[in-house]
């Protein structure tokens, strides 16, 4: 009984903070486990935007960025293309926007999808507006490759899930779910 009456005030906290803020943040994972990833809940009903999902940031710097992001989105400074980096000559290494593919949006084979509460938000505030679209930003290594380079620091990519590739493309299986 007390599990389900934390999920209500969760999920009521969450409508709350949407409908004040346009937007929310989800923030999983400990940090001492991999993967641990941020995204966003309520850019889609309250702008129209993609979701974005990031991971291996810490929920401080997250934040900031999800703010940044819904801030600039809010007054079309920013318009999020696929392959494109984002803050190119502020941010010290590269940032580039990515698709997340529509298999790995709507995953009812896990139990914790990548995005599961924006996509249950989006069908509760906004059901006139559709399924929601996302936006992974994805992070280089500490030498400025991406994932997709041949030079990208391999240790790194346990930390960092691919969901801009089909779930069925994926070499490494256990990167098809969240834990």
């Amino acid at each position: 009984m007390f599990e389900a009456l934390w999920r209500r005030y969760h999920r009521w906290d969450i409508d709350k903070r949407i409908r004040r803020f346009g937007w929310t943040g989800m923030y999983v994972g400990d940090y001492r486990s991999a993967p641990t990833w941020a995204y966003t809940i309520g850019f889609h009903a309250s702008l129209g935007a993609p979701e974005i999902i990031v991971f291996d940031v810490h929920q401080a710097t997250a934040n900031g960025l999800f703010y940044e992001i819904y801030a600039d989105l809010k007054s079309g400074k920013l318009i999020i293309r696929d392959g494109e980096a984002w803050r190119p000559g502020v941010a010290p290494n590269p940032l580039v926007w990515r698709e997340v593919h529509e298999s790995r949006l709507y995953d009812q084979d896990s139990e914790n999808p990548w995005l599961g509460l924006a996509e249950t938000f989006a069908a509760i505030l906004a059901p006139e507006m559709g399924p929601i679209t996302a936006f992974q930003l994805v992070l280089s290594d500490t030498d400025g490759h991406m994932p997709w380079e041949p030079e990208y620091d391999e240790r790194l990519r346990p930390l960092q899930r691919e969901l801009y590739l089909p779930a069925d493309d994926l070499a490494d299986a256990g990167t098809d779910h969240p834990p």
